[in-house]
């Protein structure tokens, strides 16, 4: 492959989306992310890829015909609402993404979350059409962040304590904790970390330079059942990807 794969990303919000979302300009669907407003879970997919040799682009949402006027894209776990769903996935054009992702939270409600992302997916898949308009079922995946995003970006704890100069005791069973969301955003306000960036993007780009630095194995390993099988499902529907270009 002599370029970048294009990937459209479905995400509930700033925490992972960064500075793409919520608020753009509906000319700016369909067009390439520039890398300066990328969040932490587009760094993240990126450094899986590159760990296997590819390189990756993310591409703009257009707007639902709602979404038109107001200026802003979709965010939280109504994302996966199929209707939706189909109106993003259909306005791509084909040679716009090569693959498509969607990641959600799982909440305290896993089981559903679960239902609900496999419906999604199903959506995702019947409206993802090729240039002879035909159905595209191998060239998407989909995660749930279990409990939430944060979780993953806690996961190396030791990072994440040395990075903001906050000691962050060791937990256990990251994926069984209700509170890692707190743990985050609690030590993020105790941090002195970027403290010279006194705007409301300080977190985001927090959490983005967190996603940077931590070691993607660690996060495996403490939640296997959200972020690795995410990983997992990601890397095989790249498979595809690289075959068809």
């Amino acid at each position: 492959m002599n370029r970048p794969i294009r990937i459209g990303l479905i995400a509930e919000g700033e925490a992972e989306l960064g500075a793409s979302i919520p608020y753009i300009n509906p000319e700016d669907g369909g067009k390439v992310i520039e890398r300066t407003r990328e969040g932490a879970l587009h760094t993240l997919i990126r450094r899986e890829l590159q760990s296997i040799g590819l390189d990756c682009d993310f591409v703009q949402r257009h707007p639902t015909n709602h979404e038109s006027g107001l200026f802003t894209r979709r965010t939280g776990h109504s994302i996966l609402q199929p209707k939706y769903l189909a109106q993003v996935v259909i306005s791509w054009k084909p040679e716009e993404v090569d693959m498509i992702l969607i990641v959600a939270d799982a909440d305290d409600i896993l089981p559903k979350r679960q239902h609900d992302l496999a419906l999604a997916l199903a959506k995702i898949r019947s409206n993802h059409l090729d240039a002879n308009e035909q159905e595209i079922s191998d060239r998407s995946a989909g995660g749930l962040a279990i409990r939430n995003f944060e979780t993953w970006l806690l996961a190396d704890t030791q990072t994440v304590s040395r990075i903001l100069g906050v000691e962050i005791e060791k937990l256990e069973n990251l994926e069984e904790l209700e509170n890692t969301k707190e743990i985050l955003v609690g030590a993020i306000a105790k941090s002195t970390y970027l403290e010279e960036n006194t705007s409301n993007q300080r977190p985001l780009q927090i959490r983005w330079n967190l996603a940077n630095d931590i070691d993607l194995a660690v996060i495996k390993t403490h939640c296997p059942n959200g972020y690795a099988v995410f990983t997992q499902n990601l890397i095989s529907a790249v498979k595809a990807v690289d075959v068809m270009i």
